[in-house]
């Protein structure tokens, strides 16, 4: 019965040493296995782009009838666009833009703030789009007065 007995000094640094890689091979493979079974990441978005309606009536027109064309103030023509500040400047003005109820963005003259709408003008009292040959003019919001600043805080 002794023979089949292994004491310590039958494990050489050899055995050693193939049984750390055999045991690192196994953990490589199995991390391997984890990272190719894994969800992929969406390649684009989940949610998708609101895009704005182009004018009804340039498409009346072209069939030769007369429809309802969209009228009203321009926060209903540009439902998805909000003016949140402008910088006006004699020879490139811009405007803080909101599109789609997402964060501010700034956008120059000239710039395409979504499919079909241009910035075309930048004034102090807000911004004027272009989109598919119709001016619309959207107002910025009102500014405070400058004593504001100057005026102590409100009784409680």
């Amino acid at each position: 019965m002794s023979r089949f007995r292994l004491s310590a000094s039958h494990y050489t640094a050899s055995a050693m040493v193939t049984a750390l890689a055999v045991v690192a091979g196994g953990a490589t493979a199995a991390w391997w296995a984890v990272r190719v079974a894994a969800p992929r990441q969406a390649i684009a978005p989940a949610v998708e782009p609101t895009l704005t309606q182009p004018d009804a009536s340039a498409a009346f027109a072209l069939f030769g009838s007369v429809g309802q064309a969209a009228s009203g103030p321009p926060e209903q023509r540009l439902s998805s666009v909000r003016v949140t500040g402008v910088i006006v400047h004699p020879n490139r003005g811009s405007a803080l833009i909101a599109v789609n109820g997402a964060a501010a963005r700034a956008f120059a003259v000239g710039d395409t703030v979504s499919p079909g709408l241009t910035l075309r003008e930048v004034n102090a009292d807000g911004a004027v789009f272009e989109r598919f040959g119709e001016r619309i003019e959207v107002p910025a919001p009102r500014r405070g007065s400058a004593d504001t600043l100057n005026r102590p805080p409100a009784p409680r």
